[in-house]
């Protein structure tokens, strides 16, 4: 009910604004015709700005095929055209004197033999979402909602996606198996580090892959998420400024330059960002069983710094060489305190600092034969990470200490691939590709605590984890579309190599050893229902295997009641994926539908359990472990529709149910446990004016089932604001997020003990940032020779 009058508010708000939208500006104007001059009709045509691709304004062709794009003023545009079954369209354009006449537009049939499986719906320009068959792509520079925030709020925005905002964790439809990538690539950095330092202003796109096919790496049961960062191609120089403050009980700063050069065979390109985000949590937990309370607080304190320098060189019309590396450089505090009362009450505190560096390097190299789609790329990648964490511990409860504790990450990754791709002529395309990776950490933490164990031996709790995963992979593609039915087939070989050595005080000494070969296939299927509608159906196997956090015996943080450890014995869990789509264009929108199933094998999944340490008898313990099969099943739909030139709308709703068995003690039989999962997502997006935008974001989460208990329901509203000036170059943006102060979250706890508790965190800010974009032509030696010969003087830049 909240979020429906919400809803009327903006829209009468925005109904007053009517006639100031109105305000008369330029046209752009044409005429959209096929190879057998005949006119077609609702074919959408989409401008945009040329350097940061923001939404300009649209129009539909009509019955006659022609079409006229209002309120667009004098400058320079990209027009984008995209029509189903119709190779898309894409040019540089020029208004003056507030009329472009585009003329006859003639769009060309796709070829049978290189039509992609994707679907050809492209409408950005009504929300920042859009849909394709095998991935849905999120525009972020348009959301005006997210303007300032780091990359795991952005993600939150997303439908089917979720962070867990007290540790991080990431969930495509319900399931944390998910694999992160930047670019394309993994990171040196934790998912969960990666997305609190990338700032909003630094991401282009978002992909969500939900069943891969085997082109890509076969991890990750619930898919991929691949955020695109900004990266400038256009001639000249292009500089892109964003700078802003958010209020919440912190004040937190938030800066970043994006940047490139190009001077013709040479792209060069950078971007730079700080953020300085402190950030305050609270929570409450009771334990009914052993009946304890907790209070905790926690205050962190960040200062991220992360760069991007790198190069395309065309070296000629074939081939291209790009070398980029990020650099990331974090410092980080904190306190995590917490007051217990047990007969009493007790306040344990900690003390936390961490010096996090580390580094991304590319290379990739492409080479074009003279066929269309007929090439072959090298791409080699190498990451490497320290991070140096110490903790000062004063503990009251349960027994007097003081000491301190030394934990060090080390991480590498690096990865090559060679990858084919061949059009074969009146056939389909082939793609393969050979792989091989490797990961290698290390893991170790020095204590000065003194332990007890049940054996009555004092000892500090020290570990040691030092791991390497080898990947030895190869792939085939094989895709063709006949008349209305089209196909990609493929399969994918892994062979793994897992190589771990560990030590845990007093005395446990082991290892963890594994080699074994994996084949994952792949099928997708289309059908052209209408020339606006497709549906499709597409298959998958994955895998998730144990990452280092899930394995390592090292503790990652741990108090008085509640510990982390790792499980050497996990084993790989498998991923059987079935989805079946629809996808249907309207006049002035698009509606997807998509249901999903998927069939897990020694499923691993977080639990509880008590812990049997004598000196914290009521110590939880939470691992990781493999349970039995799962069954998850869902469904997910979207409407993206234009109402009016000025109000659009993007309605997102996802349900997830999943069973599996679990055991509750080494005593106890297998239980089952059944829970559902609802989300929904609207964003609604009115253009007030040609400088003017506004953005109602709403998000719903309902209560669902976990192993420990139940999670209560959870929802939010955020508006945005933009305001553009100096012809579309700088904009002032503001939003206020959590409106009504409602996000939280609140739980019953079943096991491993009955209780509640809530965690609250600074869901409600305000921020205000200002955004500049410049850039002008780089001349060329002779262009500089010739002003030099006129004026006297000049500067040349080559």
């Amino acid at each position: 009910m909240k979020l429906k009058k919400l809803s009327l508010v903006v829209l009468f708000s925005m109904l007053s604004f009517y006639s100031y939208a109105q305000e008369t500006e330029g046209t752009i104007t044409g005429h959209i015709q096929n190879e057998q001059n005949e006119n077609l009709t609702l074919v959408n045509v989409a401008i945009f700005h040329p350097t940061t691709n923001e939404f300009v304004a649209e129009a539909d062709s009509d019955e006659n095929g022609n079409f006229v794009v209002e309120n667009v003023a004098d400058g320079e545009y990209k027009v984008k055209i995209v029509e189903f079954g119709y190779n898309p369209v894409e040019k540089n354009v020029s208004v003056k004197d507030g009329k472009l006449d585009l003329g006859i537009l003639v769009l060309t049939p796709q070829k049978e033999s290189t039509i992609e499986l994707k679907g050809a719906f492209v409408r950005a320009q009504v929300s920042q979402y859009r849909n394709e068959i095998d991935k849905r792509v999120v525009e972020v520079g348009n959301d005006l909602v997210s303007s300032g925030l780091d990359a795991a709020a952005v993600l939150n925005n997303i439908p089917s996606v979720n962070v867990d905002q007290q540790t991080g964790n990431i969930s495509l439809r319900g399931s944390e198996n998910v694999k992160i990538y930047v670019d394309g690539k993994p990171s040196s950095l934790s998912a969960s580090e990666l997305l609190k330092q990338m700032p909003s202003s630094q991401i282009q796109r978002i992909e969500i892959i939900t069943n891969p096919s085997a082109k890509y790496e076969a991890d990750g049961n619930s898919g991929i998420i691949n955020i695109i960062t900004v990266k400038g191609t256009k001639k000249g120089y292009n500089i892109a400024l964003n700078t802003g403050v958010e209020q919440g009980k912190n004040t937190r700063h938030n800066n970043s330059l994006n940047a490139n050069l190009n001077v013709g065979s040479f792209n060069f390109f950078g971007s730079f960002g700080y953020n300085k985000r402190p950030s305050w949590n609270k929570g409450f937990m009771r334990n009914e069983t052993s009946n304890i309370d907790q209070d905790f607080y926690i205050n962190n304190d960040a200062d991220n710094i992360n760069y991007k320098l790198g190069f395309d060189w065309f070296i000629n019309d074939k081939t291209a060489l790009t070398i980029y590396t990020n650099q990331y450089d974090n410092d980080w505090k904190g306190a995590f305190d917490y007051d217990i009362r047990d007969n009493g009450n007790f306040h344990n505190t900690s003390d936390i600092r961490s010096k996090y560096k580390a580094g991304d390097y590319s290379l990739n190299f492409k080479r074009d034969f003279e066929k269309e789609d007929h090439n072959i790329v090298l791409d080699a990648f190498y990451s490497k990470g320290d991070e140096n964490d110490n903790r000062h511990m004063i503990d009251v409860y349960p027994t007097v200490g003081d000491y301190i504790e030394k934990r060090y990450d080390e991480n590498t990754n690096l990865r090559i691939n060679l990858d084919y791709t061949n059009q074969i002529v009146d056939g389909g395309k082939i793609e393969a590709g050979l792989q091989f990776r490797q990961e290698k950490k290390n893991n170790f933490l020095n204590s000065t605590q003194e332990v007890t164990n049940s054996d009555n031996l004092t000892y500090n709790p020290n570990a040691d984890f030092d791991f390497t995963r080898n990947f030895y992979s190869a792939y085939v593609n094989y895709k063709q579309k006949f008349n209305k039915f089209g196909m990609q087939l493929g399969l994918r070989a892994e062979q793994t190599e897992d190589d771990a050595n560990y030590t845990v005080a007093p005395n446990t000494i082991g290892d963890y050893k594994k080699d074994y070969l994996d084949f994952f296939p792949s099928a997708f299927l289309t059908y052209d229902v209408t020339e606006k509608g497709q549906i499709s159906a597409n298959y998958s196997r994955r895998i998730t295997r144990p990452g280092i956090y899930q394995l390592t015996p090292v503790s990652q943080w741990s108090s008085a009641l509640m510990t982390e450890v790792g499980n050497p014995d996990l084993q790989p869990q498998y991923t059987n994926g079935f989805e079946l789509g629809f996808l249907q264009q309207v006049k002035k929108g698009t509606i997807s539908l998509n249901a999903f199933y998927r069939d897990i094998k020694d499923n691993i999944i977080f639990f509880l359990e008590k812990g049997d340490n004598p000196q914290f008898p009521n110590q939880i313990v939470q691992k990781s472990e493999n349970y039995n099969n799962t069954d998850e099943f869902g469904f997910e739909g979207s409407l993206n529709y234009r109402w009016t030139k000025w109000f659009s709308t993007y309605l997102a709703a996802d349900w997830t149910s999943i069973k599996f068995f679990y055991q509750p003690d080494v005593n106890s039989p297998m239980e089952e446990l059944k829970t559902q999962r609802l989300s929904g997502r609207m964003s609604n997006n009115f253009t007030l004016s040609k400088s003017l935008s506004l953005q109602h974001f709403a998000f719903y989460q309902g209560a669902f089932e976990i192993y420990q208990g139940k999670m209560k329901e959870m929802w939010r509203t955020d508006l945005g604001l933009r305001y553009t000036f100096m012809d579309g170059k700088a904009s002032l943006n503001f939003r206020v997020n959590d409106l009504f102060n409602t996000m939280r979250a609140k739980f019953d706890m079943e096991r491993p003990y009955v209780g509640d508790g809530n965690f609250r965190w600074e869901s409600r800010t305000a921020f205000v940032g200002f955004t500049y974009n410049f850039g002008g032509k780089v001349r060329s030696r002779k262009e500089a020779q010739q002003n030099e010969t006129e004026t006297g003087g000049g500067v040349s830049l080559q």
